[in-house]
């Protein structure tokens, strides 16, 4: 590599991974490029991806990037394809985490409990059984994991500061799932039912704009799908 170049890791998930049949690889750039030049490289490289990479979004080491972004070497970029929408971030009023195990309720519950809450809402997201008039056996959920611990945080300080709430729980399950399982599971206490409902709700339609984990279905013929919003 030349004093000119740069290398930067790029990473695809979901479809992205399917269309590339790839998981990582290091691009070579000149130095200065930007976002932008990075996605015309992958362009080249991956034509399979055309019209669909402008539907996608990016990350940079882990944070949201516009196309005017410049790389360094050694960043990290991240392929963010429409989402379908671990550790435990821990504080007064907050719980999120991602796990590969069954999500428990009750502790859930017990936790946003609270002599000030005159209100606990909850949101259960689980597997059902058939989709698209296909039978399903089991679903996938696949994330890019530093980057939605952190934007499952970020929906979590949303719902504090946008609303009078006493405590908040987010957990989203990832790897191999069968059909009746727990996905996803929001717990929200406030003094009030209004607030409570409405963040519950922000919640779950923000996890699925911007918390980057997608869902592959697998259908009883053996055949599999990615789910696109």
């Amino acid at each position: 590599m030349s004093a000119e170049e740069i290398q930067v890791r790029v990473k695809f998930f979901g479809p992205a991974k399917d269309l590339t049949d790839c998981e990582e690889m290091i691009l070579r750039l000149r130095k200065g490029s930007s976002l932008s030049e990075a996605k015309e490289k992958l362009l080249e490289i991956f034509p399979k991806l055309g019209e669909r990479l402008h539907h996608y979004r990016f990350a940079i080491n882990a944070d949201y990037a516009n196309e005017n972004s410049l790389l360094e070497d050694g960043d990290e970029i991240a392929l963010i394809p429409p989402v379908s929408g671990g550790a435990i971030e821990t504080g007064v009023e907050v719980v999120v985490k991602l796990t590969r195990e069954r999500i428990e309720l009750e502790p859930l519950f017990d936790f946003v409990s609270s002599p000030q809450a005159g209100a606990v809402v909850t949101f259960v997201g689980t597997v059902r059984e058939t989709s698209h008039g296909k039978k399903v056996t089991a679903l996938t959920y696949e994330a890019y994991e530093p980057m939605a611990e952190k934007e499952l945080q970020r929906i979590a300080d949303e719902m504090m500061q946008r609303w009078q709430l006493c405590k908040v729980a987010i957990v989203h399950r990832i790897g191999e799932l069968n059909v009746g399982e727990v996905a996803v599971a929001i717990f929200v206490s406030a003094p009030h039912r209004a607030d409570a409902f409405a963040a519950a709700r922000h919640a779950i339609e923000r996890i699925k704009e911007i918390v980057p984990i997608w869902k592959r279905e697998h259908f009883v013929d053996g055949t599999s799908q990615w789910v696109n919003p």
